[in-house]
């Protein structure tokens, strides 16, 4: 059980040689150990499915606040473009894109942090 362990170094197949190593030594009953870790990795598994389907909606939920902005932009250029005309064409208004484009940067990289989570 070792040599499979050094050959497949995973979690669950530690936690199956650990178990199968003690359960040897210490004698008991094989396969109550075997059905309990089996429900373990079964709780595992599902948590970890959790897991990843809540980070994927705040992963989308990041991409779709960094592109309201944007979005905005666009649509009100469409709407009023002589109000949005000094947006592109004075100074003042390309720094007030330049901070914008650096928060938005800023913004969904601490959102992506927050939801990469390593399981």
């Amino acid at each position: 059980m070792n040599n499979l362990y050094q050959r497949l170094p995973e979690t669950e197949v530690q936690l199956v040689t650990s178990a199968m190593t003690v359960s040897r030594e210490i004698g008991g009953n094989l396969s109550e150990t075997l059905l309990r870790i089996a429900d373990t990795l079964r709780k595992r598994l599902q948590m970890e499915g959790k897991i990843r389907s809540l980070t994927s909606q705040g992963k989308l939920q990041g991409l779709v606040m960094t592109g309201l902005p944007i979005f905005l932009i666009v649509a009100l250029n469409y709407m009023q473009p002589e109000a949005m005309s000094y947006l592109f064409k004075e100074w003042y208004g390309w720094a007030t894109i330049g901070v914008i484009l650096v928060m938005e940067a800023i913004g969904y990289h601490i959102i992506h942090k927050i939801v990469s989570i390593d399981v």
